[in-house]
């Protein structure tokens, strides 16, 4: 009997660590100078190289795609960017590499027009959406 006391502990004790180790990758989200968009299943934090985006000048994105307790890990992330009130996207179809541990580098970003963009993630089943104003 006390040896089944003994491994039902330490399987509660595992599955406890489990438990905590998902929200604490999702919490632990962070790229330094990123902003971060909460799903359901997933927190996603993007940052653009450089910080300010210019006006008719290429960028690149670097995401960190964290899932939540119980979640893959994306191996896969797709993004946009469109200009609502003018309704049209960009000229230019940015690539995505996968770099692992649900990290992507997604570069030939180009907005060329100053106004309101607004970002488009889909990950792990998720859409995210964020706006950002070019001058």
């Amino acid at each position: 009997m006390e040896e089944r006391g003994r491994t039902v502990r330490r399987h509660a004790t595992l599955a406890l660590a489990a438990l905590a180790a998902g929200p604490a990758l999702a919490q632990g989200c962070d790229l330094p100078g990123a902003k971060r968009l909460e799903g359901a299943r997933l927190v996603l934090a993007y940052r653009t190289v450089p910080a300010a985006i210019p006006v008719g000048a290429h960028f690149e994105l670097e995401i960190l795609a964290c899932p939540k307790a119980g979640m893959a890990v994306p191996d896969a992330i797709k993004a946009d960017a469109s200009m609502p009130e003018h309704r049209h996207g960009m000229n230019y179809k940015p690539s995505i590499a996968a770099l692992g541990g649900g990290r992507f580098r997604s570069k030939g970003w180009l907005f060329h027009m100053p106004g309101r963009w607004e970002f488009a993630f889909e990950a792990g089943g998720e859409r995210f959406r964020d706006s950002v104003r070019i001058e």
